[in-house]
């Protein structure tokens, strides 16, 4: 797949680098400054890099939740975290929560989503699952569904069916997108 492609040859030093700009814009962001409890991942691999936002958001006082992952029932349910010591590695290479504090989809204030790729209006290429898809249908549509990926990520167009949610916000290392105004 191209776009995981473009995404893995970045080096780590510009993974971090990325990451730590688009972290900074995010924060900037009025949405996230509203926010009271929010929605995070902790990235992986050649992911952007947000344990720096998962702390900035605890700091700031925020009930912070992160994704735990059930493939057998192909379902992702919110667990709220109070610290980076409550994260463990799955068998999939996945970190998520230890900790069994659902945070139902009503409380949440902001989403902030993975993906492979997004474009500027608002499409997301996933990992093809479907979970946040699930997942951002129960949720609320007023609240803000921000995706982050890198500027090499960004396309023109991404292929869209009925049952893929759209982000509000994209934001890359060069820029934040509003996609719905």
């Amino acid at each position: 797949m191209q776009n995981i492609a473009k995404r893995n040859s970045l080096t780590k030093e510009q993974v971090e680098s990325k990451s730590k700009c688009i972290e900074e814009r995010l924060a900037a962001l009025p949405e996230f400054a509203k926010a009271k409890t929010v929605m995070l991942y902790y990235g992986i691999s050649h992911e952007v890099e947000t344990r720096g936002l998962i702390e900035r958001a605890l700091k700031a006082g925020k009930r912070v939740a992160l994704p735990a992952t059930n493939f057998e029932k192909k379902a992702m349910v919110p667990l709220e975290i109070s610290s980076l010591e409550e994260l463990h590695k799955t068998n999939k290479g996945l970190f998520e929560p230890k900790t069994q504090r659902p945070v139902m989809t009503s409380e949440l204030d902001l989403v902030i989503v993975p993906g492979v790729a997004f474009d500027k209006t608002g499409g997301r290429l996933g990992r093809g699952k479907g979970f946040y898809d699930a997942l951002l249908r129960k949720t609320s549509t007023k609240v803000p569904l921000i995706g982050l990926c890198f500027e090499e990520n960004l396309e023109k167009s991404l292929p869209c069916e009925s049952h893929d949610v759209k982000m509000d916000i994209v934001v890359t290392d060069e820029q934040a997108i509003r996609c719905k105004e």
